[in-house]
């Protein structure tokens, strides 16, 4: 027993029927019901609330616990859901961080914006017959105790404030003066000190350690999909504080994920482009005749340089300025069984190749794509990039380098065009 994790202590106690499911009203009312709350997502939620209030082996204060949850399993809403169960107990500071820019954008659309398609809750919260505003914060500072306020920031940054004096930043004495919820998102980022093999006087890892001691009634919620079991010292950081393991491979074998289909070609990159591009356009064509919404979204990711994504970006707009049948006729010849199904679709309903080029050649016009490798980019378009899936929202094609391999949901997970190969979501 002493060398099981918590997550599989609390496998036995879920089977044996011990865990509450019951989800209080300050949440179930107050999330957006647009959202359904999925099996393992209430799983998760009775085992923080059974770990919240009981004792179990290990169990220490400050309270830090890990959701390890696969990619686009909803991690997100249920971090919605614990800030307003937390502040029903009594806690109004929320701090939510992580290393990503990128993902501060995104979270705070979810959390701040009614308008967003992704606001995770109701327009009118109500706790305790108390309406409460979820409010951006900068620190906690005058804050309005009626309010969730939320300060968002990267690791980095809350590094940098914590460790060198700045106006209007946020201070040790705020996590020792009140009780705070630090939310860290993609928290195996944080692990430098628990993954090095030499001390480290001064890292992330020590300073949000560091801020989270400053008060026996802080908690940290660290949410993450990668989790390395392989790793004694990580082990033992984690044994008892994992909460929940539900990996990609339980996803999908709950049918919450796609199928990948891998589809790998000798042809040169200019025609595997042609080949992702008549694919995502079979795919939107099928879905038209069966009357479904579906504008399927094509990655292009550059593998080194921002210098290599622009050069790709201009040779794409290039490709579909010229395109013609020819082209189209020539990708006809693949062997690939997909590609083959795709011209079988679009000869029996009636679609030439001098038509697929004119429809290529609209839906992949210059409007509707975005390029996303500077930082600037990316704050510019995230809500394009938060609202892939939106009726109104026309991008078809992206453009990136290594820049968004985490935090974006499986939901708005385009297809990725890399230069040896094409991968599908079917």
């Amino acid at each position: 027993m002493a060398d099981q994790f918590l997550y599989e202590q609390l496998n036995s106690v879920s089977g044996m029927g011990f865990l509450k499911r019951e989800i209080p009203q300050s949440v179930s009312l107050n999330l957006n019901p647009k959202f359904e709350v999925r099996p393992y997502q209430i799983e998760a939620f009775a085992r923080f609330f059974h770990c919240h209030k009981n004792d179990f082996p290990g169990k220490a204060y400050p309270l830090y616990f890990m959701f390890n949850m696969a990619t686009g399993s909803g991690k997100t809403l249920i971090m919605a859901g614990l800030i307003l169960y937390l502040y029903e107990l009594g806690y109004r500071n929320f701090l939510f961080f992580v290393n990503s820019t990128n993902i501060i954008h995104k979270t705070k659309d979810n959390f701040l914006n009614p308008q967003s398609s992704k606001f995770l809750f109701t327009p009118d919260i109500v706790i305790g017959n108390r309406h409460v505003r979820v409010s951006a914060v900068e620190n906690f500072e005058g804050i309005n105790q009626n309010d969730i306020n939320i300060c968002f920031t990267t690791i980095q940054k809350l590094h940098i404030d914590l460790t060198t004096e700045k106006e209007n930043a946020i201070t040790f004495e705020d996590f020792r003066k009140q009780k705070v919820v630090l939310i860290a998102d993609e928290a195996h980022h944080l692990n430098v000190q628990t993954t090095s093999e030499v001390e480290l006087f001064e890292n992330w890892e020590n300073t949000v350690e560091r801020i989270f001691k400053q008060n026996d009634d802080n908690l940290l919620l660290e949410f993450t999909a990668t989790v390395d079991y392989t790793t004694a010292t990580v082990v033992d950081k984690y044994r008892n504080k994992v909460i929940i393991r539900y990996d990609l491979q339980q996803y999908r074998n709950d049918r919450f994920s796609k199928d990948v289909m891998i589809v790998q070609s000798d042809f040169a990159l200019e025609e595997r482009i042609l080949q992702a591009l008549i694919l995502s356009q079979y795919k939107q064509e099928v879905a038209a005749k069966h009357r479904i919404n579906l504008k399927p979204v094509i990655l292009l990711k550059a593998q080194r340089t921002i210098a290599q994504s622009h050069e790709n970006k201009a040779n794409f707009h290039k490709l579909i300025t010229g395109l013609t049948a020819k082209q189209i006729a020539q990708v006809r010849k693949s062997d690939i069984s997909v590609i083959q199904r795709a011209f079988q679709f679009f000869a029996e309903n009636n679609i030439t190749d001098g038509q697929l080029v004119e429809r290529l050649k609209r839906e992949f016009h210059e409007d509707f794509c975005l390029s996303v490798n500077e930082e600037g980019e990316k704050e510019q378009y995230q809500l394009l990039l938060n609202s892939l899936e939106d009726r109104n929202n026309r991008i078809r094609a992206i453009f990136a380098v290594q820049k968004l391999n985490e935090g974006w949901d499986v939901l708005t997970r385009p297809t990725d065009q890399r230069p040896c190969v094409t991968r599908q979501a079917t």
